[in-house]
Protein backbone atom coordinates (compact mmCIF):
# COMPACT_ATOMS: atom_id res chain seq x y z
CA UNK A 1 0.00 0.00 0.00
CA UNK A 2 2.81 2.27 0.65
CA UNK A 3 4.47 2.11 -2.82
CA UNK A 4 0.76 2.71 -3.82
CA UNK A 5 0.45 5.82 -2.39
CA UNK A 6 4.16 6.93 -3.70
CA UNK A 7 3.02 6.45 -7.38
CA UNK A 8 0.01 8.37 -7.03
CA UNK A 9 1.42 11.15 -4.47
CA UNK A 10 4.37 11.52 -7.65
CA UNK A 11 1.80 11.31 -10.41
CA UNK A 12 -0.13 14.14 -8.90
CA UNK A 13 2.59 15.75 -8.44
CA UNK A 14 3.78 15.79 -11.63
CA UNK A 15 0.67 16.50 -12.97
CA UNK A 16 -0.23 19.44 -10.96
CA UNK A 17 3.62 20.95 -11.69
CA UNK A 18 2.86 20.92 -15.44
CA UNK A 19 -0.14 22.33 -15.54
CA UNK A 20 1.27 25.23 -13.42
CA UNK A 21 4.48 25.23 -16.22
CA UNK A 22 2.21 25.01 -18.83
CA UNK A 23 -0.01 28.07 -17.64
CA UNK A 24 3.43 30.67 -17.63
CA UNK A 25 5.17 31.89 -20.42
CA UNK A 26 7.38 29.73 -22.35
CA UNK A 27 10.66 32.13 -21.00
CA UNK A 28 9.43 31.34 -17.41
CA UNK A 29 8.63 28.29 -17.48
CA UNK A 30 12.63 26.33 -16.96
CA UNK A 31 13.69 28.85 -13.91
CA UNK A 32 9.68 27.92 -12.26
CA UNK A 33 10.93 24.04 -12.66
CA UNK A 34 14.29 24.63 -11.22
CA UNK A 35 12.73 26.01 -8.33
CA UNK A 36 9.34 23.80 -8.05
CA UNK A 37 11.64 20.91 -8.44
CA UNK A 38 14.26 21.43 -6.13
CA UNK A 39 16.96 19.23 -6.24
CA UNK A 40 14.76 16.59 -7.92
CA UNK A 41 16.01 16.12 -11.41
CA UNK A 42 13.90 13.71 -12.09
CA UNK A 43 10.58 15.08 -11.86
CA UNK A 44 12.27 18.07 -13.70
CA UNK A 45 12.66 15.81 -16.72
CA UNK A 46 9.73 14.19 -16.56
CA UNK A 47 7.78 17.55 -16.88
CA UNK A 48 10.04 19.24 -18.85
CA UNK A 49 9.65 16.58 -21.57
CA UNK A 50 5.91 16.83 -21.06
CA UNK A 51 6.00 20.41 -21.63
CA UNK A 52 8.42 19.60 -24.89
CA UNK A 53 5.77 17.26 -26.48
CA UNK A 54 3.23 20.24 -26.47
CA UNK A 55 1.11 20.04 -23.38
CA UNK A 56 0.93 16.22 -22.42
CA UNK A 57 -0.98 15.20 -25.50
CA UNK A 58 -0.62 11.37 -24.43
CA UNK A 59 -0.56 8.23 -26.11
CA UNK A 60 -3.13 6.77 -28.29
CA UNK A 61 -5.67 9.27 -26.61
CA UNK A 62 -5.92 11.39 -29.22
CA UNK A 63 -3.55 10.96 -32.32
CA UNK A 64 -4.10 8.27 -34.58
CA UNK A 65 -1.11 6.13 -34.38
CA UNK A 66 1.70 4.67 -31.60
CA UNK A 67 3.91 7.29 -30.98
CA UNK A 68 6.77 5.25 -31.72
CA UNK A 69 9.74 7.49 -30.42
CA UNK A 70 8.56 9.91 -26.92
CA UNK A 71 10.09 8.47 -23.96
CA UNK A 72 8.50 11.14 -21.39
CA UNK A 73 5.55 11.97 -19.14
CA UNK A 74 3.90 10.42 -16.29
CA UNK A 75 6.24 6.82 -15.97
CA UNK A 76 6.03 4.85 -13.12
CA UNK A 77 9.41 4.79 -10.89
CA UNK A 78 10.61 1.59 -12.23
CA UNK A 79 10.69 0.88 -16.27
CA UNK A 80 9.37 -3.04 -16.79
CA UNK A 81 11.33 -3.31 -19.99
CA UNK A 82 12.88 -6.67 -19.70
CA UNK A 83 9.73 -7.69 -18.31
CA UNK A 84 7.98 -10.53 -20.07
CA UNK A 85 3.82 -10.37 -19.70
CA UNK A 86 2.38 -13.48 -20.52
CA UNK A 87 3.65 -14.25 -24.26
CA UNK A 88 4.83 -10.39 -24.67
CA UNK A 89 8.03 -9.39 -24.26
CA UNK A 90 8.36 -5.77 -23.05
CA UNK A 91 11.75 -4.53 -24.78
CA UNK A 92 11.61 -0.92 -24.40
CA UNK A 93 9.91 2.36 -23.19
CA UNK A 94 8.37 4.01 -26.00
CA UNK A 95 6.75 7.15 -24.17
CA UNK A 96 4.05 7.71 -21.30
CA UNK A 97 0.96 10.06 -20.89
CA UNK A 98 -1.96 10.45 -18.03
CA UNK A 99 -3.74 6.98 -18.96
CA UNK A 100 -0.50 4.64 -19.35
CA UNK A 101 3.26 3.69 -20.21
CA UNK A 102 3.83 2.36 -23.98
CA UNK A 103 6.01 -0.15 -24.42
CA UNK A 104 8.15 -1.81 -27.85
CA UNK A 105 7.40 -5.22 -27.36
CA UNK A 106 7.44 -8.80 -28.80
CA UNK A 107 4.70 -11.49 -29.70
CA UNK A 108 6.64 -14.69 -29.34
CA UNK A 109 3.71 -16.62 -30.08
CA UNK A 110 2.68 -14.93 -33.54
CA UNK A 111 6.86 -13.21 -34.23
CA UNK A 112 5.61 -9.58 -34.63
CA UNK A 113 6.62 -6.42 -32.98
CA UNK A 114 3.82 -4.64 -30.89
CA UNK A 115 3.06 -1.82 -28.49
CA UNK A 116 2.06 -2.66 -25.27
CA UNK A 117 0.11 0.68 -23.02
CA UNK A 118 -0.15 -0.29 -19.18
CA UNK A 119 -2.44 1.22 -16.88
CA UNK A 120 -0.61 2.27 -14.44
CA UNK A 121 -0.24 0.36 -10.67
CA UNK A 122 -1.61 3.40 -9.16
CA UNK A 123 -5.04 3.46 -11.29
CA UNK A 124 -5.85 0.00 -10.93
CA UNK A 125 -8.07 0.68 -7.88
CA UNK A 126 -9.40 3.81 -10.07
CA UNK A 127 -12.80 2.68 -10.42
CA UNK A 128 -12.84 5.44 -13.04
CA UNK A 129 -9.59 5.29 -15.01
CA UNK A 130 -9.76 1.93 -15.35
CA UNK A 131 -13.47 2.20 -16.83
CA UNK A 132 -11.48 4.80 -19.33
CA UNK A 133 -9.09 1.95 -20.09
CA UNK A 134 -11.35 -0.74 -21.30
CA UNK A 135 -13.72 2.04 -22.59
CA UNK A 136 -10.59 3.34 -24.97
CA UNK A 137 -9.86 -0.61 -26.20
CA UNK A 138 -13.82 -1.43 -27.06
CA UNK A 139 -13.68 2.42 -28.63
CA UNK A 140 -9.93 1.20 -30.52
CA UNK A 141 -11.46 -1.95 -31.39
CA UNK A 142 -14.77 -0.21 -33.01
CA UNK A 143 -12.35 1.64 -35.66
CA UNK A 144 -10.94 -0.01 -38.75
CA UNK A 145 -8.58 2.57 -40.69
CA UNK A 146 -4.78 2.60 -42.10
CA UNK A 147 -4.71 5.96 -40.80
CA UNK A 148 -5.75 4.21 -36.36
CA UNK A 149 -3.81 1.98 -34.71
CA UNK A 150 -5.15 -1.60 -34.44
CA UNK A 151 -5.92 -3.10 -31.34
CA UNK A 152 -4.76 -6.64 -30.98
CA UNK A 153 -6.42 -7.74 -27.72
CA UNK A 154 -6.91 -6.45 -23.70
CA UNK A 155 -5.41 -8.52 -21.15
CA UNK A 156 -4.80 -8.58 -17.29
CA UNK A 157 -1.69 -10.89 -16.22
CA UNK A 158 -0.24 -10.72 -12.92
CA UNK A 159 -1.98 -7.93 -12.07
CA UNK A 160 -1.02 -5.84 -14.56
CA UNK A 161 -3.27 -4.14 -17.42
CA UNK A 162 -2.02 -3.54 -20.73
CA UNK A 163 -3.69 -3.00 -24.29
CA UNK A 164 -1.89 -4.83 -27.36
CA UNK A 165 -1.70 -2.98 -29.96
CA UNK A 166 -0.05 -1.96 -33.45
CA UNK A 167 3.50 -0.86 -33.28
CA UNK A 168 3.46 1.89 -36.05
CA UNK A 169 7.42 2.96 -37.54
CA UNK A 170 8.84 6.15 -38.23
CA UNK A 171 9.18 9.20 -36.69
CA UNK A 172 6.15 12.16 -35.19
CA UNK A 173 5.46 14.83 -37.00
CA UNK A 174 7.04 17.03 -34.75
CA UNK A 175 10.84 14.95 -35.15
CA UNK A 176 9.73 15.49 -38.78
CA UNK A 177 9.73 19.44 -38.31
CA UNK A 178 12.66 19.31 -35.83
CA UNK A 179 14.47 17.08 -38.53
CA UNK A 180 14.04 19.21 -41.72
CA UNK A 181 11.75 22.09 -40.97
CA UNK A 182 8.44 22.80 -42.62
CA UNK A 183 6.58 20.93 -44.21
CA UNK A 184 5.79 22.05 -48.06
CA UNK A 185 2.38 22.81 -48.75
CA UNK A 186 1.87 19.49 -50.85
CA UNK A 187 2.97 17.74 -47.57
CA UNK A 188 0.91 19.65 -45.05
CA UNK A 189 -2.36 18.65 -47.02
CA UNK A 190 -1.50 15.37 -46.96
CA UNK A 191 -0.86 14.91 -43.60
CA UNK A 192 -3.95 17.03 -42.78
CA UNK A 193 -6.46 14.38 -45.58
CA UNK A 194 -4.95 11.12 -43.56
CA UNK A 195 -5.97 13.07 -39.84
CA UNK A 196 -9.60 14.29 -41.19
CA UNK A 197 -9.72 10.85 -42.78
CA UNK A 198 -9.18 9.34 -39.08
CA UNK A 199 -11.05 11.49 -37.38
CA UNK A 200 -14.02 11.44 -40.28
CA UNK A 201 -14.24 7.32 -39.39
CA UNK A 202 -14.13 8.05 -35.95
CA UNK A 203 -16.82 10.72 -35.57
CA UNK A 204 -19.08 8.01 -37.99
CA UNK A 205 -18.72 5.78 -34.70
CA UNK A 206 -19.71 8.20 -32.86
CA UNK A 207 -16.49 8.24 -31.00
CA UNK A 208 -15.14 11.83 -30.57
CA UNK A 209 -12.05 13.33 -28.68
CA UNK A 210 -12.34 15.95 -26.16
CA UNK A 211 -9.18 16.11 -24.55
CA UNK A 212 -5.54 14.86 -24.41
CA UNK A 213 -6.76 12.13 -21.49
CA UNK A 214 -10.11 11.41 -22.21
CA UNK A 215 -11.98 9.77 -25.24
CA UNK A 216 -15.88 9.30 -25.14
CA UNK A 217 -19.12 8.29 -27.44
CA UNK A 218 -21.16 11.24 -28.06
Amino acid sequence: MAALSMNTDRWKRVEDLFHAANALPIDERRSFLEQACSDDSALRREIWSLLDEGSATGLLDGPAIVRADVVAGLATSESLAGRTLGAYRLDALLGAGGMGEVYRAFDTKLGRDVAIKILPEAFTSDADRLARFEREARMLAALNHPNICAIYGLENIDGVRFLILELVPGATLAARLSSRGALTVGDAVVVARQIAEALETAHDKGIIHRDPSRRTSR
